[in-house]
């Protein structure tokens, strides 16, 4: 039954190639943030957003081990592929790895699918290169990421990635692995636009996916979006989240985004309809420059002076 892949917001979404048989539509829905650790009241209203995101068009979906949300997301996900009549095959799901130590990739990626009740992931990704106040690993990158591959040979996941990786952290395995990383997934905005790491990704096969797109929709970074992004937004008859969602599609990146209102959904959804001229991309990057801001993970030091 294909009907449900038929929305038009997916008729229009363009989709990035990771391998030559996977591909990510460029937008997809995250339930981090808002969700972390959902329980309750809370879990439900996941359950909910993750059906009503399906029920407006997104395909691609964005979880993580360290949500601890993955029975009420795999509960949203089933209860709308058991009403429309929609396969698993239909849908592009992410996970990501954080445990990186204990109980390391291989035990997480099983615990993850076993709650949300998965049979495999797209995508999955190690979570970050360090752990969340900057501390190493004990384990080195390269032996974290051999045990990442033995996913792909166990059929429980297509593609293999990672997420808030540097350059460094990058170049530290990709000459000793055996299944190159295919996606990159860090925060991305006006404010933070890690153009050297996007351009050393798009060298070496790997995509970039933006998280927290619409960080300068934040009251604190009202300059940006009352000056350019909103100019740029009347020009094109457009909201100023369609405009920033624009500006990192063709600035090189996919997008996660988030939202549990049906019509803010839809919003961003009706993103690919029409496209910024390079001078409006220029001047969103060029006012962006201006205030640097990093929303996550900005309390490791490596992140102080990127």
């Amino acid at each position: 039954k294909n009907f449900p892949l038929l929305s038009a917001a997916m008729a229009r979404m363009p989709m990035l190639r990771l391998l030559p048989n996977v591909e990510m539509p460029i937008m997809g829905f995250g339930v981090g943030t808002a969700w972390f650790r959902a329980s309750g009241e809370k879990a439900e209203k996941l359950r909910n957003s993750v059906i009503a995101a399906l029920d407006a068009g997104f395909r691609h979906l964005d979880d993580a081990e360290m949500y601890g949300n993955e029975k009420p997301f795999g509960d949203g996900v089933h209860e709308w592929l058991a009403r429309t009549g929609a396969d698993r095959s239909q849908l592009f799901i992410t996970g990501k790895v954080y445990s990186c130590d204990e109980p390391g990739p291989a035990a997480v990626c099983r615990s993850s699918l076993a709650a949300s009740r998965l049979p495999y992931y797209d995508l999955y990704l190690v979570h970050s290169p360090f752990q969340r106040g900057g501390e190493p690993f004990r384990r080195s990158l390269l032996d974290i990421w051999r045990e990442v591959e033995t996913l792909v040979d166990d059929g429980l996941v297509k593609a293999v990635g990672v997420s808030n990786w540097r350059i460094e952290d990058l170049a530290s395995v990709i000459d000793g692995a055996r299944i190159k990383p295919v996606c990159n997934q860090v925060e991305a905005h006006p404010h933070l636009q890690q153009t050297a790491l996007v351009e050393w990704c798009s060298a070496h096969g790997i995509t970039v996916t933006a998280y927290s797109p619409l960080v300068p929709l934040r009251a604190d970074c009202a300059p940006l979006v009352d000056g350019a992004v909103t100019e740029v937004a009347k020009k094109h008859g457009r909201t100023t989240g369609q405009v920033l969602l624009r500006w990192n599609m063709q600035t090189g990146r996919g997008v996660i985004t988030t939202s549990s209102r049906a019509d803010r959904m839809k919003e961003y959804l009706d993103s690919f309809d029409f496209e910024l001229d390079q001078a409006d991309v220029d001047r969103i990057s060029q006012a962006g420059a201006a205030k640097h801001l990093r929303m996550y993970w900005s309390e490791c030091p490596q992140f102080a002076r990127l």
